[in-house]
Parts: structure tokens; C-alpha cells; sequence
């Protein structure tokens, strides 16, 4: 389930080389001991990681009836797991209104369609909200990124991967990303049937490039449709950033150079 990753970044401040980024996504909690007993699992295994961030991107409920038991998923996981800087989220195109009122009362910020500058590094978290009630505003994010400096390193969270050529207009340097489950179904470990999204099915999970910009789009934790997961199994994404050259090469289109 954990995945460590090194990611490396050209121009990645020296205060931020090592930094330890834990990716969550697509948890699609639904009622009953199932979703509980895999926070407890989660957790434990995070709890013996080091970490400095913990970074959400949506869908912590899967259906209306849901909200409590996706509330009390991440209220286990941080009750174990203290990264160094804390929780920073947005929401997914499954998570309403209820579940948003129960989740501020969590020591997680919520970014909506802002921007955050934590512990005074040259960094900015950036947010473009998904959820049922919100839609990714860009507009908003470039107003918010205005009042930042060009030299600090900018990560993305939202719940849709087929943000990155907005986000590498934007200049930011790493998106983070779900909702694509990597497809949840892949026969024989090929391609998979479908990912939710218009993107390419080869880009339904990895590492992506798109320019300057790399996206990580995580094959996620839970299911939606069918409690069902072929040859496609849970992923948590722990990204240490390095100083280094990009992988992958420059280009206009969106490639995936790591897929997983």
C-alpha cells in the first residue's frame, strides 16, 4: 500500500530537499467496520514513516449516508499519524456539504481554491477545489499565487488529474492527484476499461509530465461502483523531493513517465 517515491525538481529549494510528502486520495469511506479497519491499518503503517506532510485529494465518502464514517476515517489517521507540517486537503466531486461541515472540526486545512505558505519555507500549497458543491477555480488560484514569490516551490493538490497544463500555465511545479482510481479494473495488468476522466487511459496513473510541471496521480485507497479492485491494488504515494534534473523530457503533451 505505501509506495515511497523520489521526485526530483531542478530548481526544488535547498530548505526543501528531503522533504517527505504522504499523498491520500479516493478513501470512498462507505458505512461499516470495512473503511475503519483500513484507517487502522493506514495509520499504523504511516505512524511508522516519517513525515513531513500528510496531502489529501478528495473523495473521503462515497455516497450520501457516508459522511460520518469518512469524517471518523482521517480522524483516526491523524490521531496516529503527525507529520511534522501538518494536513493540508481539498475535496472530491463525491464529498457534499455534510461531510465538509464534519471534517473542519479535523486538524486539517482546507485550501479550497487558495493558497498556503506553511512554516515559513519556500513553499506554497495550492488548492483547487472538486467537490460536489465547489469546481477548480484557476482564476482564483493565479489572483492567490499573485502575492507569492517567483523562487519558492509550488505544489497543487486537487482531485482531477486533467488539471496539469492550468497548473503548468500557472508555474507551479508538482500537482497531486486521484479520482482516476488507475482505472480500479485492469485485466491482465494491461490498460485499464475506463478512468473517469478525458485523459488518455495510459495516463490513468504515475508519474506525468506536461512541460516543466510533474503530476501524481495516485491509484488511491477505496473504490466506487463495486467494491472491486483488479490487478490495480490500493496505493499511498510517499514522494521524498530531491534536487535534480526533471525525468522524463520536455514536451507539450502530457506523458506518463513513471506509470504504475
Amino acid at each position: 500500500m505505501i509506495h515511497p517515491i523520489t521526485l526530483s525538481f531542478p530548481h526544488l529549494p535547498a530548505a526543501l530537499d528531503g522533504l517527505r510528502i504522504a499523498h491520500l486520495s479516493d478513501f470512498h469511506a462507505r458505512r461499516g467496520r470495512r473503511a475503519l479497519d483500513l484507517a487502522d491499518r493506514l495509520g499504523a503503517a504511516l505512524a511508522a514513516t516519517r513525515l513531513d506532510l500528510v496531502l489529501l485529494t478528495g473523495d473521503y465518502m462515497d455516497q450520501p449516508g457516508d459522511e460520518a464514517t469518512a469524517a471518523e476515517v482521517l480522524a483516526r489517521i491523524a490521531s496516529r499519524v503527525r507529520p511534522r507540517m501538518g494536513y493540508f486537503g481539498v475535496f472530491g466531486n463525491h464529498d457534499n456539504t455534510t461531510v465538509r461541515r464534519r471534517m473542519d472540526e479535523l486538524e486539517i486545512h482546507w485550501l479550497g481554491n487558495g493558497v498556503v505558505q506553511p512554516a515559513d519555507l519556500p513553499l506554497v500549497l495550492c488548492g483547487l477545489d472538486g467537490s460536489i458543491d465547489a469546481r477548480p477555480d484557476t482564476v482564483a488560484l493565479a489572483g492567490a499565487l499573485a502575492g507569492t514569490g517567483a523562487e519558492v516551490f509550488r505544489i497543487v493538490l486537487t482531485h482531477v488529474p486533467n488539471m496539469l497544463p492550468a497548473v503548468a500555465d500557472l508555474g507551479c511545479h508538482l500537482l497531486l492527484a486521484g479520482h482516476t482510481h488507475g482505472g480500479q479494473v485492469r485485466p491482465w495488468r494491461r490498460l485499464p476499461l475506463y478512468n473517469s476522466t478525458d485523459l488518455p487511459l495510459r495516463l490513468s496513473a504515475g508519474v506525468l509530465r506536461h512541460r516543466e510541471t510533474l503530476a501524481v496521480v495516485t491509484r488511491g485507497l477505496g473504490e466506487t461502483s463495486l467494491p472491486l479492485r483488479v490487478c490495480c491494488p490500493r496505493q499511498v504515494p510517499v514522494l521524498m523531493l530531491r534536487c535534480g534534473p526533471l525525468p522524463g523530457e520536455y514536451t507539450d503533451d502530457m506523458v506518463n513517465v513513471w506509470p504504475w
